[in-house]
């Protein structure tokens, strides 16, 4: 078996509003390290590499810009994946877990997870604000693919 915790999904101690918020936090401050450490990785090389006066027009590469948007949905989705957990839900000992099971969440999970994330996001918060009145701690984007956050034993 596969479970996170002991017991049944009632067992569980379920992760409130605060802690998953900072966890959030945690993770938004790596991925602004990680993607501020690219960004100047790629103008140094720029300004060793390129001609002056040759450069992009709006001060960020493009190279650099994607990456700051693919990186944060790839290392959440796949650390979802790999560990069930985001690093700073790790650090906050958190654990996405399947609901029914206790399992860890499938792929399919993980990816509508995320996009229902955003939604509640755009949703002025309100899917996030979910949790606070939610008896299961859940948010709309563990309601709508049946997974749970838990503190790990």
């Amino acid at each position: 078996m596969r479970h996170v915790y002991s017991g049944t999904p009632e067992s569980a101690r379920y992760a409130g509003f605060w802690i998953r918020i900072f966890a959030n936090v945690l993770d938004v401050v790596l991925f602004a390290a990680v993607n501020m450490a690219v960004r100047l990785a790629v103008e140094a090389w720029e300004v060793h590499t390129l001609p002056s006066g040759v450069g992009s027009v709006s001060g960020t590469h493009p190279g650099a810009a994607l990456f700051a948007l693919l990186f944060p949905p790839t290392v959440i989705i796949g650390s979802w994946i790999a560990f069930g957990a985001s690093p700073g839900k790790m650090m906050c000992a958190l654990r996405i877990v399947d609901e029914p099971t206790g399992g860890r969440p499938t792929v399919w999970q993980c990816i509508g997870r995320y996009v229902m994330a955003l939604i509640g996001v755009l949703c002025v918060g309100l899917g996030y604000l979910w949790i606070v009145i939610d008896p299961r701690r859940q948010g709309w984007h563990d309601k709508v693919v049946r997974t749970l956050v838990v503190r790990k034993e």
